[in-house]
Formats: C-alpha cells, sequence, structure tokens
C-alpha cells in the first residue's frame, strides 16, 4: 500500500486527528483497576504476539478479554486500527510516524529493544551483491511506512549511498521474497522467519543476508493504541494492564530459547529447527525494556532520516507527539490489576 494511498485514505479519518499528548502526565493518572468485560483487539503479526503471551502464561493474567488479528506489515496493522478492528498494534518504529504524519490518532504506549541483528538487506540469486556498498545502482524493494524501508535508508547512509543512487521498486512486505527469487529486485530488507525461509528456498543459489551496518539498527518494537481507546478510562487501564505483561512476556521470553522454538518457531511458523535458531539468533536473547523518553530522540532521528530522503514531507514533526508519555515508566515490575 503506498504512502499515497494512505494519504488519501487520512481523509476519511479527519475526525481522528492526533494531538499531542501532554508530557507531563504521569502513569499513575492511568487507572490500574480493570473493570470487567472490557475487550481488546490487538493487530499482530505472524501470531507473534498471541504465542508470546500465550506461552509465557501472562495472557491468562491479562484483566481484559485481550484477542489477536493477524496482519503482514505495520501499516496493514494501522488501518485496522484506524478502521476500529483493533485498538492496539505492535510494529516496528516507522508505522507511528506514518500514523503522525497522516493524523491517525495513535501514539505509543510500550516498547522493548532486542539485542540481536533484526532485520537484514537480503539480496537476490544472481545479484552480485556483496557489501552494502554494492547496492549503488541496484533495484530495492521498499515498502512505505514499515520498519523495512528505515532500515535500507540508514544502511544506505551509513555507506555514503543516496536514496537517488538506488531504484527503490514499491512492494508489499509479503512480495519481497517471490520478488528476489524471480530477478524482479536485487535486494530487500526481510524480517525473521520471512529471511530463513528464502536462503533456504535459494541456497547454493548466491544469495546472502549482508549484516546492518554498525550503528544502523534500532531493534526497537513498539506497541501503539488508538487515541479513541486511550481516552476511554476503562480501556485506558485495559491497555496499561497489558503493556505490563507484555513487558513480563519479552523478560521471560529471554530465558526461554528451547520453549520459544519448539512451540513458536517450530510448531507455529514451520520452521525446521535450524532454521528456527536462526530466526532466535536474529532477536537475542537479552530483550530490554527502554522507557519510552530514551527513545523520543531515537524517533526523531528516524523521523529526519526519512524526511530527508522524501518522505512525510510538509510537516515539522516532532517525536515527542508519537509517545503517550503517561505509560513511559511503565515496567515488568508495575503492579498489574490482577496482582
Amino acid at each position: 500500500m503506498t504512502l499515497k494511498h494512505f494519504l488519501a485514505r487520512a481523509a476519511a479519518f479527519a475526525a481522528l486527528a492526533l494531538a499531542p499528548v501532554a508530557a507531563a502526565a504521569e502513569p499513575a493518572q492511568i487507572p490500574v483497576s480493570v473493570p470487567k468485560g472490557i475487550k481488546l483487539v490487538l493487530a499482530d503479526d505472524a501470531n507473534y504476539v498471541a504465542s508470546l503471551l500465550r506461552l509465557s502464561g501472562e495472557q491468562a493474567k491479562l484483566a481484559a478479554d485481550v484477542t489477536y488479528a493477524n496482519f503482514s506489515s505495520g501499516p496493514l496493522r494501522l488501518e485496522a486500527i484506524r478502521a476500529g478492528a483493533a485498538q492496539i498494534g505492535a510494529v516496528g518504529d516507522v508505522p507511528p510516524i506514518l500514523a503522525h504524519f497522516s493524523g491517525a490518532g495513535v501514539v505509543i504506549i510500550g516498547a522493548v529493544i532486542t539485542s540481536g541483528p533484526g532485520n537484514l538487506i537480503t539480496t537476490a540469486p544472481g545479484s552480485k551483491i556483496e557489501t552494502l556498498k554494492d547496492l549503488k545502482g541496484k533495484r530495492i524493494g521498499i515498502n512505505v511506512g514499515t520498519a523495512q524501508q528505515a532500515t535500507v535508508l540508514r544502511n544506505l547512509k551509513a555507506s555514503g549511498i543516496a536514496i537517488a543512487d538506488v531504484q527503490p521498486i514499491n512492494l508489499g512486505l509479503a512480495e519481497f521474497a517471490d520478488a528476489l527469487r524471480a530477478g524482479q529486485i536485487d535486494a530487500a530488507v526481510l524480517k525473521q522467519p520471512d529471511r530463513a525461509r528464502y536462503l533456504v528456498s535459494v541456497d547454493g543459489q548466491g544469495a546472502k543476508a549482508i549484516d546492518n551496518a554498525p550503528g544502523t539498527a534500532t531493534n526497537i518494537k513498539y506497541l501503539y493504541a488508538s487515541l479513541t481507546a486511550l481516552q476511554d478510562p476503562a480501556q485506558a487501564a485495559a491497555i496499561r494492564d497489558f503493556v505490563v505483561h507484555w513487558y513480563r512476556a519479552h523478560l521471560w521470553k529471554n530465558a526461554s530459547k528451547a520453549l520459544w522454538i519448539s512451540d513458536y518457531l517450530v510448531k507455529d511458523q514451520r520452521l525446521n529447527a535450524a532454521d528456527a535458531g536462526l530466526v532466535w539468533e536474529s532477536e537475542g536473547d537479552a530483550t530490554s525494556i527502554p522507557g519510552l523518553a530514551k527513545l523520543v530522540p531515537v524517533q526523531q532521528d528516524t523521523i529526519d532520516l526519512l524526511q530527508a530522503a522524501g518522505q512525510f514531507k510538509g510537516k515539522t514533526l516532532k517525536a515527542e507527539d508519537e509517545f503517550d508519555l503517561r505509560y513511559q515508566d511503565l515496567t515488568d515490575r508495575s503492579p498489574a490489576a490482577n496482582d
């Protein structure tokens, strides 16, 4: 889905225009107690968050009835929230910028940082791309409004390559692997487990994953939520409760490699054991909770990078407006509704 399409649809949601969230607000202003009968839907990807909460045991401890719906990219998860089909979304660092730019009424309420290499630029068979510098002049798959787009831009910048020196090809994230196999593009950022599956399918044909340039990967995973939900005290409390359990589930995962690989990566995602191990390594076993306030300048750097490349032009975007800082001090140790 293109940026032009998103901007056209944004007009239909003018009533949800994004308003800055007061940075002075304190977490204590969000009620801890969650009334009975509250329901939330989280826009998920590949059953990731649903599996994380279920396997960690945190799903059973949630105060609200939380269900999950899968969407293959951050922009699609944003659309689900805009349409009222979900109240929370799990995304990378770029979808909140798209939401901000298009006035979608969605703000960040939780964040973790993984320790592994994360998403990597992956090449097509026969592309002859060995290093990041070889991307100059090549056709690169881009999905506007995703963390994968920012990964490409950060690596190009670190390698001294301007966006004008490559050929961006706009595709859906789910199309990247097939486009690489068919030689329609020379490179794209593949997330796991898609990367492992793709590399197995073209084994021996010269395709490879290229490590990110030093310092270019933010490895941020955000939770964001609609302002409509956050303005309802009962839903805001349920979302607060979910964030705490989401944090606890991530720290559980750090010490639960064998179960995560066997029950999620192998049984749910249908990877073989070797590929599942590679997926685990891509995230690492030291996911941390940075606190939202510390991520504001990091998010601003991503905004500036995208705008310098020609995206999200015409507005001055301030990263602090993308966060609901009432949630900034929550951690795995914060009290949950049923504690």
